[in-house]
């Protein structure tokens, strides 16, 4: 039973990330009818954006008691990858699917195809397509604060000039765990240059999807209460309803369809970061195959439900993690090889049962 609730926990937290990106979608095919493929896209620029935040900003070095230099660190790069994740979103939506908008759906669709191409392909070649490994958080500490035995590795990172004359750090164990640090050894590194070290703290995926959960089940009535309470909400409510006669009441539809990005993107780059948390890499693909499930969250949750994508990205996370742990018990071995494909075969099952979603409405359309 206890290994069934680990797959079970594991099973929230990915579902958790699901449900950030299937926030976007939903909201935009809310308004717009758009099923917009370049969302995951948003999310692996999110990511991007978070790593670099956590490797080069040393927000840690902020003089706190831990941890809340790391807490800090964490909190400033979601909120630099939401927002960048928000304005590509606003950009996009802007330059590319503003003019295509009374173009008809396939149009738009293609559109957002060839997005999400793009952004994949600018990626590699501002970034290139290495896998880069997720940047530890680091306790500091100056010389003077080491004494004794260390009771774990200790690193410094060192500047080192390429032949090219380009100059690039690099990270170097300074002292082993259990090594004494005496006045010799302080003496020695400080003639080495080392003026500060630090450790590294290994973060528990178990952990960290506990926060996405928490973070996710936070931030849900927040959106709620966007939707449901604010202007911006209501009016995003009238639009979805039938955006001509909202125009007619004096709504700006453009206005309202950009705010819906960016809210859609914003929180999407909240799940990249916690993406590279959990999974410890980022590269240009991150954003495809978890983009491809969210949207299959969307659909099973109810497309144009915001509970509904909540609902599906986690009903997609369980089953993703538990029923290949089920039938791998049951004596197939290679179920969890077999885990995308049961992920959309279940996508086909619900919309066979229901084809508008756990949660979605019958639509009607005028012809």
């Amino acid at each position: 039973m206890g290994e069934f609730f680990d797959f079970f926990l594991n099973g929230l937290g990915l579902g958790a990330i699901f449900a950030f990106i299937a926030l976007g979608y939903t909201m935009v095919y809310g308004i717009i009818k758009l099923i917009n493929f370049a969302h995951g896209e948003f999310f692996m620029v999110g990511a991007y954006v978070g790593y670099f935040t956590l490797r080069d900003l040393d927000i840690e070095r902020v003089d706190l008691p831990q941890p809340f230099p790391i807490m800090l660190d964490f909190l400033v790069a979601i909120l630099f990858a939401a927002l960048a994740a928000g304005i590509l979103a606003v950009l996009t939506e802007r330059l590319a699917y503003r003019p295509v908008r009374k173009a008809g759906r396939i149009a738009a669709l293609l559109t957002a195809v060839g997005v999400s191409l793009l952004l994949q392909n600018v990626a590699r070649q501002v970034w290139t397509a290495n896998v880069r490994p997720f940047p530890d958080p680091k306790i500091f500490r100056t010389l003077d604060e080491v004494d004794g035995p260390a009771g774990t590795n200790l690193y410094a990172d060192r500047d080192f000039e390429t032949s090219d004359g380009d100059v690039v750090v690099e990270t170097q164990l300074v002292v082993s765990q259990g090594e004494t640090v005496d006045p010799a050894k302080r003496t020695q590194l400080e003639a080495d240059g080392v003026e500060e070290v630090y450790e590294r703290v290994t973060l528990s995926p178990k952990a960290v999807q506990n926060y996405v959960l928490l973070a996710l089940l936070l931030f849900a009535p927040i959106l709620w209460l966007l939707v449901k309470k604010t202007r911006m909400g209501k009016a995003m409510r009238a639009a979805s309803e039938d955006a001509d006669a909202a125009r007619l009441m004096g709504i700006n539809i453009n206005l309202v369809v950009a705010a819906t990005f960016f809210i859609g993107a914003f929180v999407a780059g909240i799940g990249g970061v916690a993406y590279i948390a959990t999974y410890g890499k980022v590269d240009p693909m991150i954003g495809f195959l978890p983009g491809l499930k969210a949207f299959v969250a969307a659909v099973i949750g109810g497309i144009g439900s915001i509970p509904g994508a909540i609902l599906g990205g986690l009903i997609l996370g369980v089953t993703e993690s538990v029923l290949p742990w089920m039938l791998q018990k049951m004596g197939w071995d290679a179920a969890f090889a077999w885990k995308d494909a049961i992920a959309f075969a279940f996508l086909i099952v619900v919309l066979v049962v229901k084809p508008t979603g756990i949660l979605g409405k019958p639509m009607r359309e005028k012809v």
